[in-house]
């Protein structure tokens, strides 16, 4: 659902519609916000965590075998895994 963002000031009632569907709120004709519902959210944020943290262990893996701070990088990759 696309919506401007005066009538999502005077329609608060269309909040309830999150969960069925996403809110695109408009501003001068441009996208302004995006409304999701919190578990769609979370789910999102979850993603975006294991993608930084499969990054990270890329450039360490193209790095090559060496210690941090008293551990070396199996041991930390497998800590991640757990």
């Amino acid at each position: 659902m696309q919506i401007s963002a005066t009538e999502l000031k005077q329609k608060t009632h269309l909040l309830n519609r999150i969960e069925e569907e996403d809110i695109i709120v408009t501003k001068h004709s441009k996208p302004f916000a995006v409304i999701i519902e919190y578990e769609k959210y979370r789910k999102l944020q979850a993603e975006l965590g294991e993608k930084e943290n499969r990054r990270k262990i890329e450039a360490l893996e193209s790095l090559g075998a060496y210690r941090l701070g008293g551990k070396d990088f199996a041991q930390i990759k497998s800590e991640m895994e757990t």
